[in-house]
């Protein structure tokens, strides 16, 4: 590549030194004040390597092969571990290796905490609102749907369940000669067949400013053309009457994500005061670890309505003899709303493994995040280690994999990782197919891991989790247990419903959950649509 030659000395020590900033520190925050609450960790930055120091542990994480950006954004952490997108000056001098980090772990650090979600239509194009204190969409709520996907079934679910209306329009992009890239939107189920009801996005937007209402919500699904509808909705000062924005981002541009642009907007998002409480990676749009598509769901940072409040009280569940009294349709909104709501607020989370399934989401604040000797259990790898290998890499843990079905013979895979042909169950015992089945008990005792602390559990078992977990429970081996990553499969019931209060009497919190959108495990319930296997990632909190 040809240099591009200097204007002048001051201009060439202007980038000099802003290139030098950017890849060593940025100490900027979010908020001028200073947050009492934060993680008091301290980080000390080169060339090479970031080490964190936290009492008496050190831990390296090196720069090159960063695969997770661990190392390459922490210079761009706030007092709050949120991460910041410097102004443009800034960014426009960063390498691409750089934004790319920004763009992959800013979708997954939660800026906010709203507690209960609540869902609307399918699982794959289906709605999700914070339904907290004066965040719940209500009768005074309008709702602008603008998206050219069937967002009927969304319609039909708000207005029943919260009574609020809603305006759904389809967008698209005129791009002949005489309209070239115009944003057309058309309005969707009320107007007669046959009119012409297409306006341009613009005039759409100046006239929904000129309508009363301070709780009204805002969803953008524009496909490829997310780049050119959300220029235009930051253009048009149209945010300031929302309480809410879910976007569905799509950022591929000829095969590649355009991570630039991305980053521009939600900088703008944040200037204009929303804050990020949700978000879910669409795997269709996935680029190795990457994924172009991204469904991200902001909350403005203050009540529109002054007079009401945020809440935070999360959902719990209530003892068996309340449950034994509720129906079926209760039992399924308790359990469905439980599993997906959230009780706890990670702000940063990681997904060691694959992006796709097989990969899971581990919290990363400093409080929760594995320490020096750490160590992990995973039962249920189904031939793919990525999990594990990512965990011995990220945090030096030792990982021990169980999985009865793989035919494969003990062995120690790595200096850090091994793989046990075994495996948990209430009793030990073997299979009519000659899986060997072992108790946890039997397993830590028979690795010598009795009085050790455990990090991380994972467990994917299809379906035997619901037998494990009670003995484990009772013999008090989830004591010391810091994060529980586990996929519940199951159809709602009270018995289910009843383990998962034991978990969180316990202290188990969830912080983060993905619905797995298998068609098979998909069955609809008061017009919305669910699964029956729910990836839950949980927290080990005081009681």
């Amino acid at each position: 590549m040809a240099r591009r030659p200097c204007l002048s000395l001051f201009t060439l020590v202007c980038v000099i030194s802003a290139a030098l900033l950017a890849a060593i520190y940025f100490p900027i925050g979010f908020d001028n004040k200073k947050d009492e609450t934060a993680s008091t960790a301290n980080f000390i930055y080169s060339k090479t390597v970031v080490t964190e120091i936290k009492g008496t542990e050190v831990r390296k994480y090196p720069l090159k092969g960063d695969k997770h950006c661990l190392a390459t954004v922490e210079s761009y952490l706030d007092n709050k571990g949120h991460f910041i997108i410097p102004s443009e000056e800034m960014f426009s001098t960063l390498p691409d290796n750089v934004i790319a980090c920004l763009y992959k772990r800013y979708g997954s650090t939660l800026q906010t905490y709203c507690p209960l979600h609540s869902r609307h239509g399918s699982v794959k194009d289906g709605w999700t609102f914070c339904q907290s204190g004066c965040y719940t969409p209500n009768a005074n709520t309008m709702i602008y749907a603008i998206s050219p996907v069937n967002d009927e079934v969304n319609e039909k679910s708000v207005r029943q369940k919260l009574n609020s209306n809603v305006e759904r329009f389809s967008i698209k992009q005129n791009t002949g000669w005489t309209l070239s890239k115009q944003l057309v939107v058309s309005k969707k189920g009320s107007e007669p067949t046959g009119q012409n009801t297409e306006m341009d996005l613009t005039k759409l937007l100046d006239k929904i400013k000129t309508k009363t209402g301070t709780e009204d919500v805002l969803i953008i699904d524009a496909g490829a053309i997310t780049k050119q509808v959300m220029d235009t909705v930051l253009k048009s000062a149209v945010l300031e009457k929302f309480q809410q924005v879910l976007i569905r981002t799509n950022y591929l541009s000829g095969g590649r994500i355009d991570h630039k642009s991305a980053l521009r907007h939600y900088r703008s998002l944040y200037e204009e005061g929303f804050r990020l409480f949700w978000s879910r990676e669409e795997w269709g749009c996935a680029r190795g670890l990457l994924t172009g598509c991204l469904y991200l769901h902001f909350m403005h940072k203050d009540c529109r309505d002054t007079s009401k409040k945020m809440d935070d009280t999360h959902l719990t569940i209530p003892d068996e003899s309340t449950l034994n009294s509720y129906d079926n349709a209760t039992i399924t909104d308790l359990y469905t709303r439980y599993l997906t709501s959230l009780q706890i607020h990670c702000t940063q989370v990681i997904r060691p493994g694959i992006l796709k399934d097989g990969g899971w989401n581990v919290c990363h604040d400093v409080k929760y995040r594995p320490p020096v000797n750490c160590l992990v259990y995973d039962f249920g790898i189904g031939n793919d280690f990525v999990f594990d290998d990512d965990i011995t890499k990220i945090y030096g843990c030792e990982v021990h994999g169980f999985d009865p079905t793989m035919k494969m013979k003990s062995r120690k895979r790595t200096e850090k990782a091994w793989f046990h042909d075994v495996g948990i169950g209430e009793v030990e015992y073997t299979r009519r197919n000659k899986f060997k089945m072992s108790t946890f008990q039997n397993i830590s005792k028979a690795l010598g891991h009795e009085n050790r602390k455990m990090n991380i559990i994972k467990m994917d078992i299809e379906g035997s989790e619901w037998v494990s977990m009670p003995v484990m429970i009772k013999q008090g081996y989830f004591k010391d247990v810091t994060q529980l990553l586990i996929e519940f499969h199951a159809y709602p019931a009270v018995s289910y419903l009843s383990q998962l209060k034991s978990l969180y009497d316990i202290g188990f919190r969830i912080f983060w959950y993905h619905r797995n959108p298998f068609w098979k495990n998909l069955f609809v319930h008061n017009l919305t649509q669910h699964s029956a296997c729910y990836e839950v990632h949980m927290m080990k909190v005081d009681v």
